[in-house]
């Protein structure tokens, strides 16, 4: 073992404490002296555009000057608040933006190894113009609106691309699809936020000022004119289930479609891309098959019966009373006239002729006279409740009827709707107080369609106070019930009807028409 005394101990601590010392003092001479430019840090964080930033380095005399990332961004030296060796001091310019911040000396140049952010309040000012089309551009002009990232418009459109961006203006495209409403400006910095805009940007619609030829037939061309008609995407008919999306032409002054067979009266619907739907202010209006003529008349069965009228090339069927199943081949038709030979079983009445590819009918205003034919039928119902009943039209309960519905139709232009609610046996549909001879009838007619809600209901056809025969109803079609007076009542006079709930439980809704005895 080494033993030292007090005082070599001492003096051997004091050596190896001085060359410690005279070695560190070395190195620091040594990078001080050896003249090259170094940043140790800048800040502060969260700095606002305006703020003085402090640069801390090594040699930063020979710093030139500094560049933010940013159009213009870059203080000269003579700009700079403050250099010495170890610090400068600079504005931060208005132009500066999120990034990598560069020291230029002439040794080269020295770039920051963390991004530069800052604390900023983008605003708004205008919008111009205040209206545009879909594809066009509008401009945006506020403060630091080169640090906005995304624009978001009506119907939460989301654009990211821009036209153009500086600090005070943005250019940007109005999305295909957009809607009318304020813009949202979202932008980045230290804390991230957004700016909602006062003014509302409006969105351009297609919008029609008229419809020609009205009314139109169908099957054949119809052009709507004008404004802003090459943004439609679809087009609504009144009577149409799916919208039109393929036309015959397009500009920005003139649309053309085809009619569906199936539209009826109504307004035209444009959809744009967005969604938003601009209506007609006109209705438009469809050529119906009238009858002007029935020759001759009466007429016997078997015999060719001439129809004169218009539009008669659209018709499909016939209908003869006393007949269950419609005539569909005709001798001969043409746009004026059809020829059809009249089917055994018809009996005096009205001819309801069928339009092709809908279910939509007319009647004939005059009844068609068969020769041998005992006795004319008794309509009850055809568009409205028929004097051919003499007694009283109303009461009811269980539900609510309406005797001008306008949809859906079996033919003519009305129904009845007869809401049930739920519990059974409701009867909002009475008919009394009548005194209807029934001789030389053998049958009952009524068309029912089932309603939302109605598949497998069933509903009695009561006749003089008294349940008669239950019917099924068929839901979302039209069913025509022929019903024999036997299976209903024996009696020689009708003087009450009605068409009563039989189902226990659940509302539902059913529509009749063409309601008769034959």
């Amino acid at each position: 073992m080494i033993q030292l005394s007090n005082t070599r101990l001492l003096a051997l601590i004091c050596f190896i404490l001085s060359v410690g010392i005279f070695s560190s003092c070395k190195k620091d001479n040594a990078d001080a002296g050896s003249g090259k430019v170094e940043l140790l840090s800048f800040g502060p964080t969260g700095a606002k555009h305006g703020d003085t930033l402090r640069f801390v380095g090594r040699n930063l005399t020979k710093v030139t000057e500094i560049q933010f990332t940013g159009t213009g961004a870059t203080v000269a030296q003579k700009d700079f608040k403050q250099q010495t060796t170890d610090l400068i001091l600079v504005i931060v310019p208005q132009s500066a933006e999120k990034g990598f911040v560069t020291l230029k000396t002439p040794e080269g140049d020295i770039v920051s190894k963390t991004q530069f952010n800052l604390n900023v309040i983008a605003t708004v000012s205008a919008i111009t113009p205040p209206q545009a089309r879909p594809g066009e551009n509008i401009t945006i002009t506020g403060n630091f609106l080169n640090w906005v990232n995304r624009v978001t418009f009506g119907r939460d459109k989301v654009v990211t691309s821009f036209v153009s961006k500086t600090i005070n203006q943005l250019v940007v495209k109005v999305p295909e699809d957009a809607q009318t409403g304020p813009l949202i400006l979202s932008y980045q910095g230290t804390d991230s936020s957004f700016v909602q805009t006062t003014d509302t940007l409006k969105v351009t619609l297609p919008v029609a000022t008229s419809l020609t030829p009205n009314p139109v037939k169908h099957n054949t061309n119809l052009t709507i004119t004008g404004t802003n008609l090459d943004l439609v995407k679809q087009v609504l008919l009144a009577g149409v289930s799916k919208p039109i999306t393929s036309f015959v032409s397009q500009t920005a002054t003139q649309l053309v479609v085809r009619i569906d067979s199936a539209t009826v009266k109504g307004k035209v619907t444009l959809t744009a891309a967005s969604g938003v739907q601009t209506v007609s202010t006109s209705d438009l209006d469809v050529l119906m098959p009238s009858v002007t003529n029935m020759t001759p008349n009466p007429i016997d069965i078997g015999a060719n019966l001439t129809i004169t009228g218009t539009n008669l090339d659209i018709v499909k069927s016939i209908s003869f009373v006393g007949v269950n199943n419609s005539v569909t081949s005709f001798f001969s038709q043409t746009p004026t006239q059809i020829v059809v030979v009249v089917p055994a079983g018809t009996v005096t009445g009205k001819v309801t002729l069928g339009i092709i590819n809908t279910g939509q009918s007319v009647k004939s205003a005059n009844d068609l006279g068969i020769n041998g034919s005992s006795v004319p039928p008794i309509i009850i119902y055809d568009d409205a409740i028929t004097s051919a009943w003499n007694g009283w039209i109303g009461g009811g309960w269980g539900g609510v009827k309406d005797l001008n519905n306008t949809s859906p139709v079996r033919s003519g232009s009305k129904s009845i709707k007869i809401d049930y609610v739920d519990g059974g046996y409701g009867v909002p549909l009475q008919l009394g107080g009548a005194n209807i001879s029934l001789g030389g009838y053998t049958s009952l007619k009524v068309s029912i369609y089932g309603g939302a809600g109605s598949g497998s209901k069933t509903v009695n056809i009561g006749f003089n106070e008294a349940d008669g025969k239950t019917v099924t109803v068929v839901e979302g079609q039209w069913t025509d019930f022929t019903i024999p007076l036997s299976q209903i009542s024996a009696a020689g006079t009708l003087t009450h009807l009605y068409i009563k709930n039989y189902s226990a439980t659940g509302a539902f809704t059913i529509y009749v028409d063409n309601l008769g005895v034959y």
